[in-house]
């Protein structure tokens, strides 16, 4: 069996695999194998682990598996009580009566919300931190990892102990130590996040999210790791940040060398991960923003201008690399008021004006044409 196949389990669909309940109920050498191989591929989905986890040590106390439509209850009467009390930090413990079946089950629910079911986790044997471990985490003072979820329509923010801010975004969710390690700041995403990181180069910023590793010290940038979907996206607004893939990093700590395919970006560019085939590669964002915002409104008004001033001007306001032949395009010029268009707007615009087309190569924008020595 293929550890992919579990990739998109639910935590309800991991609690009533045969496979999954024997790792859990009854482990062996092959259960163990396999399932701490899947933590390793896929580090994201610690927290479906856990929560089934927990059904499953609550379904042990009751001795009887629900039926579906009991079942489906129980779980919608769980989440629900989490996200009405999920501010609440202090459990009574629960003790289990040996009543009627559906109080029972009441019983083991208020168990699973003891052992931290939703947002919140305990610290098991199979607890988030260890399998943070198995990702990468090395922090030496066995943090206890949180979880914030967003489950409205607007984009949420959480705010981290050092200062930095999460904005997440419907169907996204964060997990993060209450307290950061001195060493280094680690923390998990699934979904899509953008990151305000709080400057600190002896503290790197490190983000795990679906296979990519993105490090910092203190910038901004969002992260795209939709669950089911095959592409990762890291763009970066501000500063500069450390992209590469999970596999590499744990090559590197087997060889104690250098990670492989390290990409290093800067503003107005992105890395782009494709899960399947595991390629990561580096391009322009789709809407690069003005980075260098002119000190006047007439910076882009342009009368009889030089294209080479014209490029320049863009290049040094947006941070992108403009390629063009100098020689072909010398008798070119624009005369174009450019105001708060994007970028490939007014790029747009001058390659109408002088006869010409551009396409993006990665993080480079190629200028090609005839020029306009003879207009």
């Amino acid at each position: 069996m293929n550890v992919a196949h579990y990739r998109t389990y639910t935590p309800e669909e991991l609690a009533q695999d045969d496979f999954f309940r024997q790792w859990i109920q009854q482990p062996s050498a092959e259960t163990d194998t396999f399932w701490n191989e899947f933590r390793r591929q896929y580090p994201e989905r610690q927290s479906a682990i856990i929560q089934a986890r927990a059904f499953l040590k609550a379904v042990e106390q009751t001795q009887t598996l629900p039926t579906t439509s009991q079942r489906d209850q129980m779980w919608a009467g769980i989440q629900q009580q989490i996200r009405e009390g999920d501010e609440t930090n202090v459990v009574t413990p629960v003790r289990i009566r040996r009543i009627g079946f559906w109080q029972s089950w009441v019983a083991a629910a208020a168990v699973l919300l003891l052992l931290g079911f939703g947002w919140w986790f305990v610290r098991q044997p199979d607890s988030a931190d260890q399998l943070a471990t198995s990702a990468g985490w090395h922090s030496t003072d066995n943090a206890t990892l949180a979880e914030k979820r967003n489950e409205t329509q607007q984009p949420l923010t959480v705010q981290l102990s050092d200062g930095s801010t999460v904005v997440l975004q419907p169907r996204s969710r964060v997990q993060y130590p209450e307290k950061f390690s001195s060493i280094k700041r680690e923390v998990y995403l699934e979904g899509e996040g953008f990151f305000e990181v709080t400057k600190n180069p002896e503290q790197p910023f490190i983000v795990y999210a679906n296979g990519l590793v993105t490090q910092v010290v203190g910038t901004s940038f969002t992260i795209k790791a939709v669950p089911n979907v095959a592409q990762v996206s890291v763009a970066v607004r501000t500063g500069k940040v450390a992209v590469y893939t999970l596999k590499a990093l744990r090559q590197s700590q087997q060889r104690s060398g250098n990670i492989a395919n390290r990409l290093l970006l800067t503003p107005n560019e992105q890395a782009i991960f494709n899960t399947t085939n595991e390629q990561l590669t580096k391009r322009l964002v789709d809407e690069p923003a003005l980075l260098n915002k002119p000190a006047n409104n007439q910076y882009f008004v342009f009368d009889e201008a030089p294209v080479s001033e014209v490029f320049q001007k863009l290049e040094q306001a947006y941070g992108v690399t403009i390629q063009y032949d100098s020689t072909t395009f010398s008798g070119c010029s624009l005369t174009a008021p450019l105001g708060n268009e994007p970028l490939f707007r007014k790029l747009d615009i001058v390659c109408q004006t002088i006869g010409a087309t551009y396409e993006v190569w990665g993080t480079r924008v190629v200028i090609s044409g005839p020029g306009c020595q003879n207009k």
